[in-house]
């Protein structure tokens, strides 16, 4: 049996060390998928600590690599058997780690901005993948791993303070820059490689930090952990049996809307915007929902601001909704705000005159 393993060893080493990028794709998106399959609440105790025992393992490995390529560290004969394995373990949490923060930015995406930043974490990603990329090596990896720690601070801070904002952002942005400084101080203070460590760790690391709090004050890092899971337009709004039931008319050839993406108003209606949004639970916090119509002359000029208070738990998302009785045909959209004017959701729409008085057949949708 012994001797099966061993030689099961060999087998791998030599295909590993053949098929290096292969191998290393496989690990990247096996740790994807499996936190995709694994993922829960962005809330749940157990998540947020695999996330950081991920970071921490991650991390370590990190560091013994700048210690190797820098010439401050010898691998015992050991060492050098589990190194050859290392690269697999690091592309493992790193798919893992970066499909959560990936998919938590993405669901409270919403602004054209914030999808750059989605489009920008997943070229990061693949640029691991690729061989020109993997020769820059570490540069890279401290720029993927400044961007975990950011992340998971950037959610830890919102989730444990109940809301997002300027402070839960600045503290998650210190704490991320303490550790990495904390890191560095007991690490690599004082080392004889300053320019290596400064081209290829400290640079990347700094580099990432000003990128997010760039991000933050532009609206491009999306307002995690708030999400809109989904919104509507409607004629009315119904509340029965706990659930909120909105009326619209739908047709066969846009099936996939979600309420009436064309308002037919007739004397008396009124348009209800219906939302339900995600936040972790015991999360108290205030929307704004923005009613814009686009003027002729001006452009999208804003009619209305709404505020919304919401409380977080709720699975399906904490239900609200705003109407508008005063309003005149024309391209609309409805813009969702959080406290700090960044964008979690839209929903655009027109609204046109109806002359006729034939009787309207509704649908229901259900929140």
């Amino acid at each position: 049996m012994v001797e099966k393993i061993k030689h099961f060893k060999s087998r791998f080493l030599q295909f590993y060390q053949h098929h290096e990028v292969l191998v290393s794709i496989c690990f990247f998106i096996i740790g994807f998928v499996f936190d995709l399959i694994t993922l829960g609440r962005i809330d749940d105790l157990v998540n947020l600590i695999q996330q950081a025992v991920y970071l921490l393992i991650l991390g370590t490995l990190l560091i013994y690599e700048i210690r190797i390529k820098s010439g401050s560290f010898m691998l015992s004969e050991k060492g050098k058997k589990f190194w050859n394995y290392h690269d697999l373990i690091v592309h493992f949490l790193f798919g893992s780690l970066l499909s959560v923060y990936t998919i938590f930015y993405y669901t409270s995406a919403s602004a054209v901005t914030s999808f750059m930043f989605i489009m920008l974490l997943a070229g990061l990603m693949l640029a691991n993948e690729i061989p020109h990329f993997q020769r820059i090596g570490l540069p890279v990896r401290i720029i993927l791993f400044s961007i975990c720690v950011l992340s998971y601070f950037s959610f830890f801070y919102p989730i444990l303070m109940g809301h997002v904002g300027a402070i839960p952002f600045w503290l998650g942005f210190l704490t991320s820059g303490l550790v990495l400084g904390l890191v560095w101080k007991l690490n690599f203070k004082g080392s004889q490689s300053v320019a290596f460590l400064r081209r290829n760790v400290l640079i990347p690391a700094v580099s990432v930090h000003l990128f997010f709090l760039a991000g933050f004050y532009t609206s491009l890092i999306p307002p995690v952990p708030v999400a809109v899971k989904k919104i509507g337009i409607y004629y009315d709004l119904v509340k029965e049996d706990g659930k909120y039931i909105g009326s619209y008319i739908g047709h066969f050839w846009n099936f996939w809307s979600k309420g009436s993406q064309e308002f037919n108003s007739r004397p008396g209606d009124k348009v209800v915007v219906i939302l339900s949004i995600f936040s972790p639970s015991n999360f108290q916090d205030k929307v704004f929902l923005k009613w814009y119509f686009d003027d002729p002359t001006d452009g999208w000029t804003l009619h209305d601001s709404i505020p919304l208070k919401i409380l977080g738990g709720r699975e399906a998302g904490f239900r609200g909704f705003g109407s508008k009785s005063n309003f005149q045909t024309g391209d609309w959209k409805v813009v969702v705000e959080t406290s700090d004017g960044r964008e979690v959701g839209r929903i655009k729409f027109t609204i046109e005159a109806d002359d006729s008085s034939s009787p309207r057949e509704f649908k229901k949708d259900y929140f």
